[in-house]
């Protein structure tokens, strides 16, 4: 299921900023974010959730590379309800740097 949630980001020194991002919940630590901005790509990450709700990025699982004109056509809906081979082969699927066909 595709969730809407604030990630929190703590640069220290009273620097927080607040983030919203959907992303699909893997596991209670794990979620696929797509990225559509500098980096492009969609990433798996370990997060963890604060008391308060908000999710902190913990560290990166897996990022996939995606050519910019590729990622504008990408949804995050195309991953949604798909088993753990689907997801993987569609991933797989993803050639980095090159528009699908």
């Amino acid at each position: 299921m595709i969730k809407e949630v604030t990630y929190k980001y703590d640069f220290g020194e009273d620097d927080v900023v607040f983030e919203k991002k959907r992303i699909i919940e893997i596991s209670e630590d794990v979620v696929i974010r797509i990225s559509k901005e500098m980096e492009s790509g969609i990433m798996v990450e370990r997060v963890a959730k604060t008391r308060e709700g908000y999710y902190v990025y913990v560290e990166d699982v897996m990022t996939l590379h995606v050519a910019e004109e590729a990622m504008e056509k990408f949804e995050i809906e195309e991953l949604e309800g798909l088993s753990a081979i689907g997801l993987l082969t569609r991933l797989t699927n993803l050639t980095p740097g090159c528009e699908r066909r």
